[in-house]
């Protein structure tokens, strides 16, 4: 039978990717419950997503997956479950970046036993998926259109690709409560600053004080340094060597706080990170830093006519690393760059 006439009633969907990857696919997960209304569709995802998804109106279960060996238990209770459930499909919404995930996710789909198993069928590692799209390692669109494709060839034809994301108002009444603390006002202007990210995305912390000087040159207002509580001496180092009053955010909001926060900034600078996406969801003016990763996959103007995106591609670029000892690929971005970017967006020309 085609796949676009079977009438499933159980899907799983496992992404265990990051918040943006997550955000992404949303236009294709609310496809999937408009074309099976009267089905359960559960998703799988990592803990710090949880927030996040909790509230789909399109997803009716959320289990956590942890990437920990120490949660190892709580992990294969969970694999029990999704087990239990008999899923009719599982789609996993992920790129497989090499031969060990493409395994981890075989294990995965064998362990819970789907009927019909689909995913992106990445370079052949996804020779297991019995419904499947082709993919390159390195990304030639944007990530959306991946799942966008997937959902369609299982007869999920997505027309609204509005990205779902929803601030609740406790939210924003707290980051209001939090910069009046602080002495901002409504008036002031605020510039958001994301240092942090997987180490070889991140661009030389020196070059974001440089920019931070540069901006606090050219026009009054005021610095929050957001990312996480691992990432706290980067705010350390920012404050130490600008010397300029900022308000050290890092570990201290959770996923939505952090995009109140960035709904209420006039800019956001970022590195390649999830708090990238949210900035281009959300509209606010945003300089994106991009160094190993691909635009073509994850370029924020997609969804955004307010971002810049600064990149130079180098002859060992784009690749997978996790750290890097060179860097060349972000270094040779320079300050004077990010500045006259952010003067653009701010007007300062």
């Amino acid at each position: 039978m085609d796949n676009k006439e079977i009438n499933y009633k159980k899907i799983l969907v496992i992404n265990l990717g990051g918040i943006g990857d997550l955000l992404l696919s949303t236009p294709a997960l609310r496809a999937l419950k408009n074309k099976f209304s009267d089905a359960k569709i559960s998703l799988l995802v990592v803990p710090r997503a949880y927030e996040l998804v909790k509230d789909f109106a399109f997803i009716d279960e959320v289990f956590i997956f942890h990437k920990t060996l120490r949660k190892i238990f709580k992990n294969f209770k969970v694999l029990f479950d999704l087990r239990k459930e008999h899923f009719d499909l599982a789609i996993n919404m992920r790129t497989l970046v090499s031969k060990r995930s493409a395994r981890e996710i075989k294990f995965l789909l064998d362990f819970i036993r789907p009927k019909i198993k689909a995913g992106r069928d990445t370079e052949g590692r996804g020779y297991f998926f019995d419904v499947k799209i082709p993919e390159k390692d390195f990304g030639e669109r944007y990530e959306m259109e991946y799942d966008i494709n997937l959902a369609g060839l299982l007869g999920a034809e997505v027309i609204d690709k509005n990205i779902d994301f929803k601030i609740d108002k406790t939210d924003l009444r707290k980051v209001d409560e939090i910069l009046n603390k602080e002495g901002i006002s409504e008036k002031d202007i605020l510039i958001g600053i994301h240092p942090g990210g997987e180490p070889s995305r991140r661009w030389p912390i020196e070059n974001f004080a440089k920019v931070m000087i540069n901006i606090n040159e050219k026009i009054s207002c005021k610095f929050v340094i957001t990312g996480t509580i691992e990432e706290n001496n980067l705010a350390d180092k920012l404050i130490k060597i600008t010397k300029l009053e900022a308000i050290n955010f890092m570990g201290k909001l959770k996923i939505k706080e952090l995009a109140a926060l960035i709904k209420r900034c006039r800019l956001f600078i970022t590195n390649d990170t999830g708090p990238m996406h949210i900035a281009a969801i959300l509209q606010t003016s945003l300089v994106a830093i991009f160094g190993p990763g691909w635009p073509a996959r994850y370029d924020p103007r997609n969804i955004s006519d307010k971002a810049i995106v600064l990149y130079q591609k180098v002859d060992c670029s784009p690749c997978n690393k996790v750290s890097c000892a060179d860097l060349k690929c972000l270094k040779i971005i320079s300050p004077k760059e990010v500045t006259d970017a952010v003067s653009k967006l701010l007007g300062l020309e």
